[in-house]
This record gives structure tokens, sequence and C-alpha cells, in this order.
């Protein structure tokens, strides 16, 4: 990688402490396309997207694109997005090939990358680096966890199960790659991409931008760092079920509608039209049964456990296992991850909200920003797979789950507020916010010394 030197701009991070520099400057916007997406693993689909034999997504990154398909069964490559004639994409979007076919002088690739054709290949007989090997299209790192498709572009790049140990050890247990879309939601917002990834970071902020949580959840929560990446826990000082301690108010003795209120919001802030989104509609509607069959007077613990039967009784119906958890992997996933550097996954108990965020060109405050709902569905419930694309997002607020419009209306905002005079720095939460002050950390890591 090439030496840089580190601008006097930028600040050193602490765990209170993040220059808001990172998140509005040209220049670290330069730094990052030049040393950060080249080199960092990020996840480019999910292994759904390309079941069958000649599946493709299309990856774009800034100026780079990849090429993510199924070469053959069990198979998965990645490859340069180019024709290595004059340079003309191979692909865009996503779809299904029998060859790879640039558009434009017809040369073709089988889908291992192997030369199927040259027109008129006689014309370069004598030229250098014309046989087969020297025109297969350039690979790039490919790697899966838990039905996410990773790439990296990087010809040293870091190991993966290097990269990817702390995710493996605390998540593996959730069985991630079994769960299947709900709904894909691409959007473009008016944040740099960092600043609408960090919305999802932390739950430091519930209190105040998603206060209809608070008669029902208490969110004292702690963070902490793992590996290149972040997970934050909640203490469970209170029950599910019981009103936040900002509240003043007592844990009921009764917590039967406090823990079907819990599933029901899920389905009404978290849900699609349908209700699909954290959990499965099956899975909220299951958690209801506590409020008629399971008697008054059981304990927290009794009342939440006959939830969790219920909802775990609906899925066997369906065909669907989930996973059994111990209390101390139940404690260790946590309830909140972030993969460096691009995805956050905020999961629930047979569902997950997938938030993959990238930079939209050349403007440090636009950026490409993902919503997935994967969900533990049954194959006759999982719906056919729509992506929906929003270049305004303000226009298309009833396709969207209510809580995360309010983050959404959020995150521009503190965007705006990044550059004001008065701002000195971003005072993170040493306890609660340090996936955030970690996040930054490792990001200067990759932009300054790697």
């Amino acid at each position: 990688m090439n030496e840089m030197r580190k601008p006097d701009l930028i600040r050193t991070v602490r765990a209170d402490f993040v220059p808001q520099e990172d998140n509005i400057s040209a220049d670290v916007a330069a730094l990052e396309k030049q040393n950060l997406w080249p080199r960092a693993w990020q996840v480019a689909c999910r292994e759904e997207e390309i079941l069958q034999v000649g599946n493709y997504v299309t990856y774009d990154i800034l100026d780079q694109s990849i090429i993510v398909m199924r070469s053959q069964a069990g198979t998965i490559k990645a490859f340069h997005n180019v024709c290595l004639h004059r340079g003309r994409q191979l692909t865009s979007g996503c779809g299904s090939v029998t060859k790879l076919h640039c558009g434009f002088h017809g040369w073709q690739w089988d889908l291992s990358g192997d030369l199927l054709r040259v027109q008129d290949r006689d014309d370069w007989a004598g030229c250098a680096d014309m046989a087969d090997a020297d025109l297969h299209l350039s690979e790039v790192n490919v790697a899966t966890w838990g039905g996410f498709v990773f790439i990296n572009m990087a010809a040293d790049a870091e190991p993966f199960e290097q990269f990817i140990a702390p995710v493996k050890r605390a998540l593996d247990p959730m069985k991630f790659d079994e769960m299947r879309f709900g709904w894909y939601k691409t959007m473009i917002i008016n944040t740099n991409w960092k600043t609408a990834l960090e919305s999802f970071m932390e739950s430091y902020h519930v209190a105040m931008i998603h206060p209809q949580y608070l008669p029902l959840v208490d969110e004292a929560n702690k963070s902490f760092a793992e590996g290149q990446h972040g997970k934050h826990i909640y203490l469970l000082e209170r029950p599910m079920g019981a009103p936040s301690r900002r509240t003043g108010k007592p844990v009921p003795e009764d917590l039967r509608e406090g823990i079907a209120g819990v599933l029901d919001i899920f389905k009404e802030w978290v849900g699609d039209a349908e209700g699909k989104g954290q959990v499965t509609v099956r899975s909220a509607n299951a958690a209801q049964r506590v409020l008629s069959e399971i008697p008054a007077g059981k304990t927290a613990m009794e009342v939440t456990m006959g939830a969790i039967g219920f909802m775990m009784e609906a899925a066997a119906k369906e065909g669907v296992q989930w996973p059994i958890l111990t209390m101390e992997q139940a404690m260790d996933a946590g309830v909140d991850w972030n993969v460096f550097p691009n995805l956050v996954l905020v999961f629930a108990f047979d569902g997950c909200l997938v938030f993959r965020s990238r930079p939209n060109g050349g403007n440090p405050e636009s950026c490409i920003f993902d919503m997935w709902s994967i969900l533990r569905l049954a194959p006759h419930e999982v719906p056919k797979l729509e992506r929906e694309f929003y270049a305004d997002w303000k226009q298309h607020i009833d396709k969207i789950p209510k809580l995360l419009v309010q983050d959404l209306r959020n995150m521009e905002g503190v965007q705006r507020g990044l550059h004001s005079l008065g701002l000195k720095g971003l005072r993170t939460n040493p306890v609660q916010e340090v996936q955030i002050s970690h996040f930054h950390e490792v990001l200067h890591e990759y932009l300054y010394q790697k």
C-alpha cells in the first residue's frame, strides 16, 4: 500500500472522542477510496441471490465493479467486472447467464473466467500476453459466512478466517445462513456512509429517537470491540416487557401484556406492510398466546420462556427449526454487531435487520444504503425477492418501516450538524458507543498505517 502522511486535520480517536472530519472530509473519502475499499473484506450479496449456476450479482463500490456469480454447483467466483480488450463492463445489476459476453466487440468467457472467444483473434498473431491464460478474467478473493458473500480485491488480502473469527465465534450459533430475505430496500441518503451505518451501532439513541419502546424495553446496554468489529448487549437489568428504568415505572407483577407487546411492536414498527422485519409475522402472532394461555402469577422468566415456546412451536408447524442457544451463547451474541467496514446486523428471535452502506460516487456526504430483512422462513413462506430502489427515500416513507424512518430523519440532521464551527469533535459514550469509536480506530489503521 502506498505510504501517505497522516493529515494534520485528522485527530486521534479515543473511546470518548471521534473527529467529525472522518465523516465530512473529501480527503478522508479519497483515502478510503485508495486504502480501505480495495483492501477490506465487504459483503457483496447473499448466497440466496446466486443459488443457481450462472446467477450473478454486480457489486459496485465507487469506481470498482465486481461480478459475483455461481460458477458451478457449490462454487462461487468473483471477477473484476471488465472486458480485457477495451475495458467495457460485462454486467450490471443481477441476472443469470451461461457465459460472460462483452457487448462492445463480442469477447466471451465461461463462468469460471476462462476465455471462450476473441473476435478475429488472428489479428493478434505474434503479440505478447495473448495466450488464453493471459486473458483469464481477473479474479477477486471471495468467501462466505452466515449466508453472506464477501469479496476482497487485495492480492495480499487478510485471511478471511482471521478477519471473521470473532463474528463466527459469537454468531455461528444463530445460523444466519438458514435465513432468507423478507424484503430488500436500497436508497440514496444525504449522509456520509459512516454516519448512516453508525445510526445502527448503538442503543444509546433509543430513548430519544424511538420512545415508543420505553414502556416495554429497558435499553440499558454496553458496547464492546471484537477484533475489527464491534457489538453491544442489553444488560437485562429488567426483564423483557418491563418499562425502561428511564420511565420511573416499576416492573409490573404481570408481564404477559408487556412481552406480547414487545413482539407486537416489532411487527408494527420494524415490519413492512405485512409485518415482516426483525421477526417473522408468525412469531409476532404466536407470542400473543401468552395473554390467554399463560396463567397470571407466573414469573417474568416463565412468561418469557412461554412466549419463546409458542414461537418455536409455530415455527415447527411450518417445518422451521430454531437454533437452540445456551444462555452464555445468547449473551455472547448480544443484539447488534457491526462487521467492519460497512455491515450491521440487528437481530431478534427469528429474524435480523441487515444494513449495508457505501459511498455514493465522489460526494462524501451521500451514500447508497441497503436495508434488508432476513428471516427464518419455511420454503413456502419465502417471498419472491423484489429489490426496491428509492432515489429519494422521502417519497417512499409509506414503504419503509416506521422505526427506520425515524432513523433516516435523524441521520441527515446529524450529517448537517457535523459542519458546525461549534463542534469540536464527537464525544462518543465510552460505555454504550464503543462500537463507533472502535470502528473509527480500525478505519484509521486502514487509512494511515497499513
